[in-house]
């Protein structure tokens, strides 16, 4: 009983930063669009557009993470995938958010973010496959 609460625990606190990830995704999506579009050209509007769309998807595979956890448990690459998922939105998104906003300063945080999100879903299916290979 205990190993089920524990769990479904580290499933939920997964889960539930993906649904936060995603809320803010929206929030910054109608921010882009209302408040942004007009202060930035055609390209960095692009750029913003990538960052939202990005971050939704890290924040899709979170809830997914936690909802795999809470199946069927805890898995050290499942952990690995949740932490790389963040950092790829806190560089890619974050970095690209800041190339629209503030200029091409931040450029060097878009490749970090990219590969972390790269290895996150290959950590993702790399549990998957442990578990069902013994």
């Amino acid at each position: 009983m205990r190993d089920t609460e524990t769990r479904k625990g580290h499933g939920t606190l997964w889960a539930a930063t993906g649904a936060i990830l995603c809320s803010l995704t929206v929030v910054l999506a109608a921010a882009g669009d209302h408040l942004v579009a007009g202060d930035v050209g055609h390209r960095a509007m692009r750029i913003y557009d990538i960052a939202n769309r990005f971050q939704f998807y890290q924040g899709i595979g979170l809830i997914l993470l936690g909802l795999a956890i809470a199946q069927w448990g805890q898995r050290r690459s499942w952990t690995w995938a949740g932490i790389l998922m963040l950092l790829g939105v806190f560089c890619f998104s974050g970095g690209l958010y800041l190339v629209a906003l503030l200029g091409q300063t931040w450029t060097f945080l878009a490749p970090i973010g990219g590969m972390a999100m790269i290895f996150s879903w290959l950590a993702f299916a790399f549990g998957f496959w442990r578990r069902n290979s013994g």
